[in-house]
């Protein structure tokens, strides 16, 4: 049995409105034992299911989520397809986009991050991706007009300037992120460790932390019958 199927779908540009057909990805759902980085992305096993989170317009040349772009009842047969475009390149032009049309830096540091993982999942050169990211990133968290789980993307700018070098910078991101950010506490003191020992390379998270950030189990919160008999 496939896990991991790609089809086409039609979906209507938001920018110029034309119809047009692009992939869309169904994908297993995350498990304790999946593959997850340190940089919490889910590894995927080609870059043209990352790459078909994106759609081009064929037209207008505007990129974002597919997730933004209305679905369509035609036959995805019966119209334009998306451009062929490298896989990690549709991120790029989803960065511009999402420059000339405002969108925040976060969303665009999130994009740039989704293109590094792709250019890696093709086998790509991937280093442009991480600086973009970086600068990306950066700018949102400097921002603090935003709310949001801001311990979470100090850690991730943390990995992503440790996969770049920059160790001593990643330690200092590291030690911004508080409990808030809902991470272990193991996780973050290991990539600590990992930077000050100069360790750049991408690191999968063991099964039982990917379970903690992802899976947690539902709280039960006591009722006062559950109280009395020691439950």
């Amino acid at each position: 049995m496939k896990l991991y199927t790609l089809r086409q779908t039609t979906v209507v540009c938001p920018q110029c409105e034309l119809v047009f057909a692009t992939p869309i990805a169904k994908m297993p759902k995350l498990t304790r034992n999946s593959a997850v980085e340190t940089d919490l992305h889910r590894v995927l096993p080609d870059a043209a299911i990352r790459a078909s989170l994106i759609a081009m317009c064929p037209e207008c040349v505007y990129a974002w989520w597919l997730s933004g772009f209305t679905p369509h009842f035609i036959l995805p047969e019966m119209v334009a397809d998306s451009p062929p475009i490298d896989n990690a390149k549709k991120f790029g032009h989803a960065v511009l986009s999402g420059r000339k049309s405002g969108a925040h830096s976060l969303d665009r540091a999130i994009i740039a991050l989704n293109g590094y993982w792709c250019a890696r999942e093709d086998f790509q050169p991937a280093q442009k991706w991480l600086e973009l990211s970086a600068r990306e990133l950066y700018e949102a968290l400097s921002d603090d007009s935003w709310h949001g789980n801001r311990g979470r993307y100090q850690f991730i700018m943390g990995e992503i300037l440790r996969l770049m070098g920059e160790f001593h910078d990643a330690v200092r991101f590291y030690n911004l992120v508080d409990r808030r950010s809902v991470l272990p506490k193991e996780l973050i003191d290991h990539q600590i460790v990992q930077a000050k020992n100069g360790d750049s390379t991408p690191t999968l998270i063991p099964p039982h932390i990917v379970e903690a950030i992802f899976l947690p189990k539902p709280q039960v919160i006591p009722t006062a019958e559950s109280m009395a008999v020691g439950a």
